[in-house]
This record gives C-alpha cells, sequence and structure tokens, in this order.
C-alpha cells in the first residue's frame, strides 16, 4: 500500500497546484491514501502569515472525498509550523478544524526562515563544531512536547540548507535526537519519512539512515511517509527508494483511517 501524506495545493501560499489535479496524479501512481497538508503559518515576516483558508478548502475537499472514493481515500490535514510566539493561534486553529492529522515542523528558527538562518549561522564556518545549532534543535523539542502534534516533519530538515555533511551534525547532536525521538515516541507521535530530500542538492530522504536507526532502537515501530510535493510530478516523489529502504530498516508505514 502506497500513502503519501505532505503534499501542498494552492491553499499553501508556496503552491498553485489545484487539489484535484493532484488526486488525478496520486491516482495515476496507485496511491492508496493521499493527504492534503498545506502550510498554516503565523510568522509575521513570512509571505504565508495567515495565507491559510481552512473554510474554503475543507468545502473542496468534501466534493474530492465523494467523486473520487471508489479510486482513492483522502485525508485532510496540515502542516504547521511553530514558534513560541503563536502557540496559542495553532492550538486555536487545530480546535477550529477536523484535520485528519497535523504535521508539525521547524520551518522558522529565532523568527528567521530556517532557508536564512541556516546559511547565515554556516557563514564564517569551517566544520559543524563552528555552528551553534542548538536552537533549531530546542524547535525540534518543542515540537516533540506539543500535545497537538501527530507527526513530526523532515525531521533533519536543516541539511537541505547546510554546506556541511549530515553525518558530522548528526554526530555533534546525537544527544538531541536520542531527547527528542524519545519525547516524540512516549508522547505517541510518529516521525516522517519524506522523500523531498531526494530532489535537492543533499541528495537524500528526511531523515538520514543513522535517525531512522535510533528511531527503531529507541521504541519507534511506525512511520509517515510523505513526499512534500509542491509542483506536478512530485507526488509520491521516489516512494519505491523510500518504501525499499523501510523494509530493510523493518519499519512500518503508518496507515491512518
Amino acid at each position: 500500500m502506497i500513502i503519501d501524506l505532505h503534499n501542498h495545493s494552492l491553499y499553501s501560499y508556496d503552491s498553485k497546484r489545484k487539489m484535484e489535479d493532484m488526486v488525478k496524479e496520486e491516482i495515476d501512481k496507485k496511491v492508496e491514501i493521499f493527504g492534503f497538508t498545506d502550510h498554516l503559518d503565523f510568522n509575521e515576516n513570512d509571505p504565508g502569515n495567515e495565507y491559510y483558508n481552512g473554510c474554503r478548502q475543507f468545502k473542496e475537499f468534501l466534493k474530492l472525498s465523494e467523486k473520487y472514493s471508489s479510486k482513492i481515500k483522502l485525508l485532510l490535514g496540515i502542516e504547521a509550523s511553530l514558534e513560541k510566539s503563536y502557540k496559542e493561534k495553532i492550538k486555536n486553529a487545530f480546535k477550529k478544524f477536523s484535520f485528519s492529522y497535523r504535521i508539525m515542523s521547524a520551518h522558522f528558527v529565532e523568527g528567521v526562515v530556517i532557508s536564512d538562518w541556516i546559511p547565515q549561522k554556516e557563514k564564517n564556518a569551517k566544520s559543524p563544531d563552528d555552528v551553534d545549532y542548538s536552537p533549531y534543535f530546542s524547535s525540534l523539542e518543542d515540537i516533540s512536547s506539543f500535545n497537538g502534534c501527530d507527526i513530526i516533519g523532515h525531521i533533519d530538515y536543516y541539511k537541505k540548507y547546510s554546506k556541511f555533511s549530515h553525518e558530522m551534525t548528526f554526530e555533534k547532536h546525537v544527544s538531541d535526537y536520542r531527547k527528542i525521538l524519545k519525547k516524540a515516541i512516549d508522547s505517541g507521535k510518529t516521525i516522517e519519512v519524506n522523500s523531498s530530500g531526494l530532489r535537492h542538492k543533499c541528495n537524500e530522504q528526511f531523515p538520514s539512515i543513522p535517525i531512522l536507526e535510533l528511531y527503531k532502537e529507541l521504541g519507534g515501530t511506525a512511520v509517515a511517509t510523505g513526499s512534500d510535493s509542491h509542483s506536478s510530478g512530485d507526488v509520491a516523489f521516489k516512494f519505491k527508494e523510500v518504501y525499499n529502504l523501510l523494509n530493510k530498516l523493518n519499519l512500518k508505514v503508518l496507515k491512518l483511517k
């Protein structure tokens, strides 16, 4: 069974894809369970601040669910960023809309979008030892402790923008990963295996194999699978490669009702 739980439509500020076009592509790719997870952001410096229109999306979603019910199971989730300054806004949105599941991701660190934050931090560094990544891991720890979160999205997302090898950064912060993953497991959350890294310069899924092995060592048994698609052709991106990896690691794929 192929399950893609992380996808962005025109209800995200950074995607122009129509929901129905996405459903058709997933059906063509033999996906059996498909989830929309548009951005829910409240960072005032971000172009996606309060962009999400849940009322309109839910109406469209219900029509598509009925129309394609014999061909694919559709779910409506959300991907929320989390910063302390707008935790209450996130909680209120979660109460207002009956999302099937909630992915939470560290898109912003210290109020700065991560695509800017990482290059700023690494600008004059010669190795990961010269960089203070601790605020990023603090953000992940906040997510792992947040009651409304079901899935932690692309947990090593920083490597998309880092100039250093992930292996070196992982070794430096293995204790942080251990703490975050243990909190997630103990609170009933799961982590996401996100294939979008395979279409970026880091050229591997989020998270890397050492993190998945640590997750399993700590008692994790299942992961959510998502392509983080924003454009045509990206849904279920390289899922055969991802599923082969999960089979080798003996990790199950999360199935949502």
